[in-house]
């Protein structure tokens, strides 16, 4: 019974651990692709900025 208890509290904090390091991974992703959109964003709205900006 003790073997049982340590295999099982062991495979628990491996899938924890598991479970944590996808959590992350998912969150660096989301943070990369979420930097991503907005520094593509920028381009469009700078051109409008400058062309009303811009003296005729």
């Amino acid at each position: 019974m003790d073997t049982l208890s340590f295999s099982l509290t062991y495979g628990g904090t491996l899938v924890v651990a598991l479970l944590m390091f996808i959590g992350q991974l998912t969150a660096v992703g989301i943070l990369l692709m979420v930097a991503g959109i907005t520094r593509l964003a920028t381009y469009p709205i700078q051109a409008i900025s400058r062309s009303l900006s811009r003296p005729e």
